[in-house]
């Protein structure tokens, strides 16, 4: 397969956010989409960044060798042919992990029409299980009554997990955390729990706030502390999870062993697909739980993150995929991975499935 033709639009979103959609087509006149929308603060690179670094793409691109066989046959292959023609680019991908994520959908979408098989398959190969479950998300910067109104509304979706961010600081701050998440619990005793803590605890604080946790029975509590301090937490009364330190180089290796550690959270828009794809299964086979999240991208992202959710070798715990206020910024495209009743479901159409990008 060549890539013949590439576009880049730019999307102007609410505040300082912009977002990319980047377009590629083959000598057969298929095109495939894929998006960078970095989020300030919170990603490495801007989105000028991830435009230099998809600049002249045709050009840079090497050779895409589809693997041989039946369609859907051999995702490993597909992925190595997909790494050999990033390979060229590797300099200018470096440091802009949207701009790669952005691409790799766009090649994937690509070779995921060319086999008649959705983005999902080409990672993964055989589908494994049927759908994935989405949690929602709360916030305890929200006024109590607002944040019980939210977690009642979620409850009639059939929404079965709650992530809790703990947004305030100091220790009258975590007191009031503390007694938000107890009124949520008295209110829903049976929904599944987790927290993330967003690495703003120390590592001699954490081992102590997570054990006044513990009575709230959180399955796991993300990012207690600093992304590089996180393999020095070890077990504690409730466990915790890796987000933020999966971008730190070396540090997924690290934690793969670390006693304590439940679960990975992944990002395709920090980690890139495939290497979030790769973290997921190696994950999962150490016994870990893996969770797919957005960073609250456009509906291109959304839906190829559902797509990683999809193709991981066990079906992922609930995943931080549910459609998002800031989605409304962007022109309307429909998700088909996403369901009613806070559900992922493949979507049966070739490739990302969410057709030509029209602005």
């Amino acid at each position: 397969m060549r890539v013949a033709a590439a576009s880049l639009e730019l999307v102007e979103l609410e505040g300082a956010r912009r977002g990319l959609v980047l377009s590629i087509s083959d000598e057969d006149g298929r095109v495939g989409v894929g998006e960078a929308t970095p989020l300030p603060g919170f990603s490495p690179e801007s989105a000028d960044d991830d435009q230099r670094a998809l600049a002249e793409l045709p050009g840079a691109l090497g050779p895409i060798d589809l693997p041989g066989g039946a369609p859907g046959a051999a995702p490993a292959a597909t992925v190595l042919a997909i790494q050999r023609a990033l390979a060229p680019l590797s300099s200018r991908l470096r440091g802009a992990p949207a701009a790669r994520f952005a691409l790799e959908t766009a090649l994937l979408d690509l070779l995921g029409q060319r086999l008649g098989v959705p983005v999902s398959a080409c990672l993964g190969g055989h589908r494994r299980y049927e759908e994935v479950q989405v949690n929602g998300l709360l916030t305890t910067s929200s006024a109590l009554p607002e944040m019980l109104d939210r977690a009642r509304a979620l409850a009639v979706r059939g929404v079965g997990t709650i992530k809790v961010k703990l947004r305030s600081r100091g220790q009258e701050g975590f007191a009031r955390d503390l007694e938000a998440l107890r009124a949520l619990r008295r209110e829903h005793p049976a929904v599944e729990l987790r927290l993330d803590a967003n690495a703003a605890w120390s590592l001699d604080e954490a081992p102590r706030r997570l054990g006044l946790l513990a009575p709230l029975r959180p399955r796991f509590v993300e990012q207690p502390v600093a992304p590089e301090l996180l393999h020095h937490l070890g077990a504690c009364e409730v466990p915790w999870a890796a987000d933020e330190s999966l971008a730190v180089e070396g540090m997924p290796e690290r934690l793969l062993d670390a006693e304590g550690c439940a679960a990975f959270i992944l990002k395709p828009a920090i980690l890139g697909l495939l290497r979030a794809h790769e973290l997921g299964c190696r994950a999962q086979a150490r016994g870990l739980g893996t969770v797919v999240t957005h960073l609250f991208d456009g509906p291109i992202a959304l839906a190829a993150a559902c797509e990683l959710a999809l193709s991981l070798p066990r079906a992922p715990l609930a995943c931080g995929l549910d459609a998002h206020a800031g989605l409304e910024a962007w022109p309307a495209i429909r998700v088909p991975q996403l369901h009613e009743g806070g559900l992922i479901a493949a979507s049966d159409r070739p490739g990302l499935g969410v057709g030509r990008w029209r602005a």
